[in-house]
């Protein structure tokens, strides 16, 4: 089998940068990552194990249950590293001297605790989803005490709004305007896995909906964070800012965006009174409120109380951004070159095909004749000799030839001795 180097002016390599489109809906506390609906699998329902408003990172354990096989993993079932076959996939390591562990090790203290050698393991699936946070005027951005201390979530990216001062005054934390501290607040955080290395500019596009009616739109019109309303009643006014490369808008519009003569209340901030719509409530009825702990004085979740705002929808639209290192390859076929073939259907069958063998000697026929697969105008005769083969597959080794791509044609490619032929190879690295 012949092997050719790719030449210098034969490799070429760009970058391909596309913007996939994103939309997700919520709803009654559920949501919907670009209309794909929880589907039911053989086994497992949901077949992803996971909602349909998560990514799952790996896709892992797909339409799987957990169930005891009555095996373990590891060593003996009295043994400390012990695992139980449940049938699921699942990760690990071996405890040994590099102190690598697992994010999901509740304490460092857990990790020593282990012995060396013992199977240190996870669970899949491993899930993404985008959150929401509300933070109304008297939720503490940290902890107050002296043995607890620690910031919000919105605290922490007081640096990072106050760098994009340069685009618009509007990014400043605190002003003689307005103080992120002191005023009610959505925070909506999307994860990398949903846009990529950034959102790109001015794709955002908030719906805000009322028992199935358009309610009120924010998009980022001039394309440099400020999001807009568009439409309802807040609009032309600056409802929030969007953090593109940090995958994080704020909503500080606390406008009612129904009019005094036609309000529409819903159980967005308490279960014991109703609230007029505002973008500082867009998409909470897919998380938890942020409260005050009566311990430290910091922001906690409330896990007791879920919004209900059963005839409130939204729909966020965007596209990200991503970056795909793509490889291309020109392997020619020159003239006079790949007329050969081991393939025994090269040459023509015969009796004495077939090497001689024995005690001391093998002996191959060395008058073998290529069989002419020329076509003739006419039935029985065939054409003037002509070597000729069929390429079928292109292999890619690197250096120390090792096969590490293969390039299949559709329909092999006759080859002769007077035609060349130059295959383009693109491989998204």
């Amino acid at each position: 089998m012949p092997y050719y180097k790719f030449k210098k002016n034969e490799i070429y390599r760009n970058t391909l940068k596309t913007y996939p489109s994103i939309k997700y809906i919520t709803y009654s506390g559920s949501s919907y990552y670009n209309n794909v609906p929880n589907l039911a699998g053989a086994f497992a329902t949901p077949i992803r194990l996971t909602d349909s408003g998560h990514i799952s990172l790996y896709e892992m354990n797909i339409d799987r249950v957990s169930s005891s096989t009555g095996r373990f993993i590891g060593s003996a079932p009295a043994g400390p590293t012990a695992i139980p076959d449940n049938g699921l996939i699942y990760s690990f390591m071996v405890k040994n001297g590099t102190r690598m562990g697992f994010r999901t090790l509740a304490t460092t203290a857990s990790w020593d605790e282990a012995s060396y050698g013992e199977v240190l393991f996870g669970t899949f699936p491993y899930t993404s989803s985008i959150s929401m946070e509300f933070y109304n005027a008297e939720t503490p951005r940290y902890a107050t005490s002296q043995t607890a201390g620690g910031v919000s979530h919105l605290l922490a990216l007081k640096n990072t709004i106050n760098h994009y001062r340069y685009i618009n005054p509007e990014f400043q934390y605190s002003s003689s305007v307005r103080d992120f501290n002191s005023i009610d607040l959505g925070l909506v955080n999307i994860p990398t896995i949903f846009y990529g290395s950034s959102i790109k500019k001015g794709t955002i596009d908030l719906k805000y909906y009322i028992t199935g009616t358009l309610l009120a739109r924010a998009q980022d019109t001039n394309q440099n964070g400020l999001l807009y309303s568009t439409y309802g009643e807040m609009s032309g006014g600056v409802i929030g800012l969007a953090l593109y490369s940090e995958g994080l808008l704020l909503l500080t519009s606390s406008a009612n965006l129904t009019p005094d003569s036609a309000p529409h209340k819903d159980y967005y901030t308490s279960s014991a009174g109703r609230t007029s719509p505002r973008w500082t409530f867009f998409g909470q009825t897919a998380t938890s409120l942020l409260t005050s702990s009566a311990t430290t004085g910091g922001p906690v979740v409330d896990t007791a109380y879920r919004p209900a705002a059963a005839s409130a929808s939204f729909i966020m639209d965007m596209s990200g951004t991503t970056n795909t290192q793509a490889l291309t390859l020109f392997a020619n076929a020159n003239k006079g070159t790949l007329n050969q073939s081991n393939n025994p259907t090269f040459l023509q069958f015969s009796t004495g095909n077939y090497a001689g063998t024995g005690s001391q000697s093998y002996i191959e026929n060395h008058q073998l004749q290529i069989k002419n697969v020329v076509s003739s105008a006419y039935a029985d005769p065939t054409g003037s000799f002509e070597k000729t083969t069929y390429i079928s597959k292109v292999g890619i080794y690197d250096d120390h030839k090792n096969l590490i791509a293969i390039a299949k044609l559709a329909t092999p490619i006759r080859k002769t001795v007077e035609r060349d032929f130059t295959f383009k190879i693109k491989l998204d690295l």
